[in-house]
């Protein structure tokens, strides 16, 4: 058992205790990345709130701290599709334990009030509000070492970000980009015949309809060559393709129903349940830490390309 991916599996598992499946995901991902430093000068691209890339980098929160403080939960319902993370009030606070043992330089992410809780993290030097879709980057050329993204499949053409992230790399830096490919929603193939398209409709949460730039592998590895990049390494970030049974099912469905019925218990209560609760999902989980990828990148849901200029 690697202790160290336990130690990661439970700390994701404090933060998205209420999305149990996100804790699980956020674990291999970290895993998959820790061997790659983030020299200085770095960019993160769709940094979001900065909650993972903390964690990632050594920090902890308080344990009555977690992802679902600040959310617009009350107003979704499967009716009326909102993103209720996409909100920040002055009474955000984020109670660190212990500080990461590095900062990036730059940060940047397209919704100011995920910049908003960043800024609160303390992670990123830098903070910059900035659509993907857009070209240019207000940042200058040649000059990265590092560039992580985990967003270049949301927008609609992938080479537009590519371009950008060729013109601020530095000849030596490298570029992690983690994409996911159209086998991450095998699942819906596996029970649409099973369930009415309200339960899946359900279950999807319009997911598909925001993520235009899904490729498969040999798609991405041509695109990525096409913007003049070298590719340093390949790998799955997930051991077994059935985990992505777990994170497209989850706690999803019901998560605004349980971020509202936690933010009415008080602090002693909410903290004795999200104990128990966290118990719970590390024993539950653990077993998957030790598997093993037997699978292709052609089969592949979820990839991390490591690339270089030529």
């Amino acid at each position: 058992m690697d202790d160290n991916l336990e130690n990661k599996l439970q700390n994701y598992l404090q933060l998205y205790w209420l999305r149990p499946e996100n804790a699980l995901l956020a674990a291999f991902k970290s895993k998959i990345i820790e061997k790659y430093s983030f020299s200085k000068p770095s960019l993160d691209i769709s940094c979001g709130d900065g909650l993972f890339m903390f964690l990632h980098l050594g920090g902890s929160f308080d344990f009555d701290f977690d992802y679902f403080k600040n959310t617009n939960a009350e107003n979704f319902s499967h009716d009326s599709f909102i993103d209720i993370y996409d909100l920040f009030n002055e009474e955000y606070e984020v109670p660190i334990k212990t500080q990461a043992t590095n900062n990036i330089d730059y940060g940047t992410d397209w919704k100011k009030s995920l910049l908003d809780k960043s800024e609160k993290v303390g992670i990123y030097d830098k903070l910059i509000e900035h659509d993907n879709n857009q070209k240019p980057f207000p940042l200058q050329d040649d000059f990265f070492k590092i560039i992580h993204s985990n967003s270049i499949y949301w927008i609609k053409k992938p080479e537009t970000l590519l371009s950008e992230i060729h013109r601020m790399l530095s000849g030596e830096g490298i570029a992690l980009l983690e994409v996911m490919t159209p086998h991450h929603f095998s699942t819906f193939e596996k029970i649409s015949p099973h369930l009415s398209n309200k339960a899946i409709e359900i279950l999807d949460r319009k997911r598909r309809d925001t993520m235009p730039g899904l490729k498969n592998y040999l798609e991405w590895k041509e695109i990525i060559l096409g913007q003049g990049f070298e590719i340093v390494e390949v790998q799955n970030i997930y051991p077994e393709k059935f985990v992505i049974d777990i994170w497209n099912i989850g706690l999803r469905p019901i998560s605004h129903l349980l971020i509202q019925m936690v933010t009415k218990m008080s602090l002693e209560e909410r903290k004795k349940i999200k104990k128990e609760w966290v118990e719970i999902f590390f024993e539950l989980f653990k077993p998957l830490l030790n598997l093993n990828t037997n699978y292709s990148f052609e089969k592949s849901p979820y990839l991390l390309f490591v690339i270089k200029k030529k």
